[in-house]
């Protein structure tokens, strides 16, 4: 006889739970587990829900420089050489996140031009082409969030 998972609705409080616990830097798949939820789950409830999709992007940002912080400071402590190496392994990885999802730990790219004449600098819009071949997607584009944005300028715009 097999068993049928049975779909279990995400609730407002935990929705509030998963933000909280990712802006201190838990994992999504800790809190998952902590409610008996899937990641899947909580895939479909940002799709439906774009304020509860807002603050969990704003709340996984802040999470990464939770997690940056004690990985840092776990490597300070750490005792043993073995203890050392797997602390250096998280926090490699706590800043490959950062560095991934934070605009402040994007790499610039600076290049110095010498011009010798005038120059214009500018943008063509092009009107009436179509600028991306292949489908269109009907859903909310991904952007790397600035920290110090608030989650109402995030909003406000995304709805722009």
């Amino acid at each position: 006889m097999t068993k049928t998972k049975r779909k279990i609705k995400i609730t407002d409080k935990v929705k509030q739970d998963i933000i909280d616990g990712m802006s201190q830097g838990s994992m999504l798949l800790d809190l998952c587990n902590k409610h008996n939820i899937s990641r899947s789950g909580v895939w479909r409830a940002r799709q439906n829900d774009e304020q509860f999709d807002l603050d969990f992007e704003h709340a996984a940002t802040t999470g990464i420089l939770s997690f940056l912080d004690d990985a840092r400071q776990n490597l300070e402590n750490a005792n043993s050489r073995d203890e050392i190496l797997k602390r250096k392994e998280i926090l490699r990885h706590a800043e490959w996140m950062a560095e991934k999802r934070l605009v402040m730990f994007q790499p610039m790219q600076r290049a110095e031009v010498k011009v010798d004449g005038p120059m214009v600098i500018g943008w063509q819009t092009i009107d009436n082409e179509t600028v991306f071949g292949g489908e269109s997607l009907n859903t909310r584009a991904r952007k790397f969030i600035d920290i110090q944005e608030s989650p109402q300028k995030i909003t406000a715009s995304n709805n722009v």
